[in-house]
C-alpha cells in the first residue's frame, strides 16, 4: 500500500540520514570542532557588533557634552539630527547583537540535538532506530529582536 510505501521510504531516509551522520562526525571530537566552526563567524560578527557599540558610545559623548549649552532650549538641527543618528545606529546594532544571539541559541540547539542522536549511535543503536531526525523551529530575527533586553 501507499503507506507502507511511505514508512519504508521515511525508514530508508532515516538510516541513510544517520550513517551519513556518523561518517561526517566518527566521533564527539570531530563534532565539537564543527559546532566551533559554525559559531566563529557569528561570534567575531558579535564583537564587531559590540565594538560598534563602543564606538557610537564614544561618539555619542561629545555630542552630549555640547547638548548641555541648551538646557531648557531646543538643540540646533544639526546636533539633534547628530544624536538621532547615534541613537539610531546604536538601535540597528543592538537589534544585531540579538540576531546573533538567537543565531547562537540555534546553531547550539542543532548541534546539542544532533550530539544527543550521535551518542546513542556512537554506543551502538543501529542507523535508523532512532526515529525521523526532527527538525528544530527557526527563531526569525523578528521574534530575536523582540526578545533582545533593551
Amino acid at each position: 500500500s501507499r503507506s507502507e510505501a511511505e514508512a519504508r521510504a521515511a525508514q530508508q531516509d532515516a538510516i541513510r540520514r544517520d550513517r551519513n551522520l556518523m561518517a561526517r562526525f566518527p566521533n564527539e571530537a570531530a563534532h565539537r570542532k564543527a559546532r566551533q566552526a559554525a559559531l566563529d563567524p557569528v561570534r567575531a560578527a558579535v564583537k564587531a557588533s559590540e565594538s560598534r557599540l563602543r564606538e557610537l558610545q564614544a561618539e555619542r559623548k561629545p555630542l552630549l557634552d555640547e547638548a548641555e549649552f541648551y538646557p531648557n532650549r531646543a538643540l540646533p538641527p544639526k546636533l539633534k539630527g547628530q544624536l538621532d543618528a547615534n541613537d539610531a545606529a546604536g538601535e540597528a546594532q543592538r537589534a544585531l547583537v540579538a540576531t546573533q544571539a538567537a543565531e547562537m541559541e540555534r546553531i547550539n540547539a542543532n548541534f546539542d540535538a544532533e550530539l544527543e542522536r550521535l551518542r546513542r549511535l556512537w554506543t551502538g543503536a543501529p542507523a535508523g532506530s532512532l526515529g525521523p531526525v526532527q527538525p528544530l523551529p527557526a527563531r526569525t530575527a523578528a521574534s530575536a529582536a523582540r526578545a533582545a533586553p533593551r
